[in-house]
């Protein structure tokens, strides 16, 4: 008689909202239900702290009756403090000693271990989940052929190469909504503790800025604490000197810098250094061509590195050749930058800004007088998309100069 493994972990009384990406969990389930004749993949992917696994392990958990035949659960360690992403050959040992095989009748050969597991698993109403990934080329082997397994696939990547090869359903994982977030801490602190200070728990969810793993640990901290009023705690998350080191429950998994460094010990250093770069850019966003004279790449290099940014989940297109980062992880991008790099990346975002601004002003008013722009050599001007985008980037620019005292050009922008 055939081992049932019933691997899954215990799922988070915490989960909170989701809907839609629990319903399109569940509507890859019902498809190959109905007509399947390929293994189902559905791929959560996400930032670190945005609550991956407790989404696949809430649906899990919720779907158990699907898979009468037995769950599989590894944790890949693709983003990990050792840095050691778990092997096939560890991963797939694993699986077939769930699924009952005696230690004497494993293959020696890694491609015979595969064949092993995905006989033991055909024809079986199982679900595969192989969380915490690095990439999909991690997750390739471990698949099953057979259409009657599930697999469900976290990762901080964005598995493009499951979604193109293997048909995978992309799940991305946003930040929670105000109304999430109050009611995640909630959960954990009690309704009445919220009700007694209104100021401070609306300060805690703007800063923590949806992020589950943030609220979680302020919620730990308050329930460690229930004599330090909630207040204070919003008072260190006020100051982005210490915000981070707010987010810090001692032990890694439950200390926002340490998780976010996993994510970024995993970059190449020419994706590492643009990474924290972005960090020191103000507002809320930015266009490519103000992250090129930002970084100081060309446009084509600079949109490269961008992307491979955007498959780990650090920064996000979320609209034609503008760019954004989680305010949590942009704070964490900033404090790894390099001080004189940072110095010289943001003069060459000042004057790409002045040089964009004159050419401009040049265009709609010629009849105006020109002002000697003699910040340097001219700045790569490229297309920041529309007009109002161009001009936010102008807007922002002016006010980072004036904050920082680069008064001669603030003068120069504002006057456009």
């Amino acid at each position: 008689m055939p081992v049932i493994p019933r691997q899954l972990p215990a799922a988070s009384s915490l989960f909170t909202g989701r809907k839609n990406e629990l319903d399109r969990l569940t509507a890859a389930l019902d498809a190959q239900s109905e007509h399947g004749s390929t293994v189902v993949i559905s791929a959560v992917g996400g930032a670190g702290g945005l609550g991956k696994t407790w989404l696949a392990l809430h649906w899990a958990h919720h779907h158990e009756d699907r898979f009468p035949d037995g769950q599989l659960f590894v944790d890949l360690r693709g983003f990990d403090p050792s840095d050691n992403p778990m092997p096939s050959y560890e991963a797939v040992r694993g699986f077939l000693d769930a699924l009952g095989v005696a230690a004497d009748d494993v293959p020696a050969e890694l491609a015979a271990q595969l064949g092993l597991y995905r006989s033991l698993v055909a024809k079986r109403r199982m679900l595969i989940v192989l969380d915490n990934a690095r990439d999909s080329a991690q997750v390739a082997p471990l698949l099953p052929g057979d259409s009657s397994c599930t697999v469900l696939v976290t990762s901080r990547d964005r598995m493009s190469e499951l979604v193109t090869r293997h048909s995978a359903n992309p799940v991305t994982l946003e930040a929670l909504d105000e109304r999430q977030s109050r009611v995640l801490l909630s959960r954990r602190l009690g309704a009445e503790r919220l009700a007694a200070e209104p100021a401070a728990v609306t300060e805690l969810v703007h800063w923590c800025a949806g992020l589950p793993l943030a609220l979680s640990i302020v919620a730990s901290r308050a329930m460690l604490a229930p004599q330090i009023p909630l207040a204070d705690l919003a008072a260190e998350l006020r100051d982005t000197s210490s915000r981070l080191s707010a987010l810090d429950e001692g032990e890694p998994a439950a200390n926002l810098k340490a998780v976010l460094s996993w994510s970024y010990r995993a970059l190449p250093a020419g994706q590492a250094r643009v990474f924290t770069m972005l960090g020191l850019a103000p507002g809320a966003d930015i266009s490519l061509s103000a992250a090129a004279n930002l970084v100081g790449l060309p446009e084509h290099e600079t949109v490269s590195v961008l992307r491979a940014l955007e498959r780990v989940s650090l920064v996000q297109q979320h609209s034609s050749k503008r760019y954004s980062m989680h305010d949590l992880v942009r704070l964490y991008a900033k404090t790894q930058a390099d001080a004189a790099e940072g110095e010289r990346g943001m003069r060459r975002l000042v004057v790409f800004a002045c040089h964009t601004a004159h050419a401009a002003d040049r265009l709609i008013a010629p009849n105006h007088a020109p002002i000697d722009l003699d910040e340097g050599s001219a700045a790569r001007v490229g297309d920041s998309g529309s007009h109002a985008a161009w001009l936010a980037d102008v807007v922002m620019i002016a006010s980072y100069s004036m904050g920082v005292n680069r008064l001669r050009a603030a003068w120069r922008l504002r006057r456009w």
